[in-house]
């Protein structure tokens, strides 16, 4: 896929550290989605959670996105998805990521109709540790 198909990674937050139990495989949590359904010309943010016990998780994200019904459409890539090089990798990290797809470059259907999509993230640390996977619900892109 070429690299300007995907929109950019926002590091929202770096929150405290805590008494959670960390993992040493990086570890993502879906906290959020901003629609299962998006009108022609809107973007699509999915909000997560990282934890990490070493903080030694790597600056690339893994997407993939699955389509129902236009093949075309589907990618698997990580090019514009990275951690900042600035967020501390610190012991017992917790962080806030939102991934930000652009309806022009990463959501349009390639075919000339709607379409339904699932997307799949995940990520590795340094130790080659991959986290688990997390998948969206299906969600409805109008062409």
């Amino acid at each position: 896929m070429k690299p300007y198909l995907l929109s950019g990674l926002f590091l929202l937050a770096f929150l405290s550290c805590g008494k959670d139990n960390f993992e040493t495989r990086p570890r993502l949590t879906l906290k959020g989605v901003s629609s299962t359904v998006i009108p022609v010309g809107s973007d699509l943010q999915l909000t997560m959670r990282l934890t990490d016990r070493q903080g030694d998780f790597t600056d690339t994200i893994w997407v993939r996105k699955i389509t129902t019904r236009c093949p075309s459409s589907n990618f698997a890539d990580s090019l514009l998805y990275r951690v900042p090089s600035d967020v501390p990798r610190t012991s017992n990290f917790d962080g806030e990521i939102t991934l930000t797809f652009q309806y022009a470059v990463a959501l349009r259907p390639r075919c000339v109709r709607n379409d339904t999509a699932t997307f799949s993230i995940w990520m590795k640390d340094a130790a080659g540790n991959k986290s688990d996977t997390i998948r969206t619900e299906p969600i409805i892109i109008f062409r």
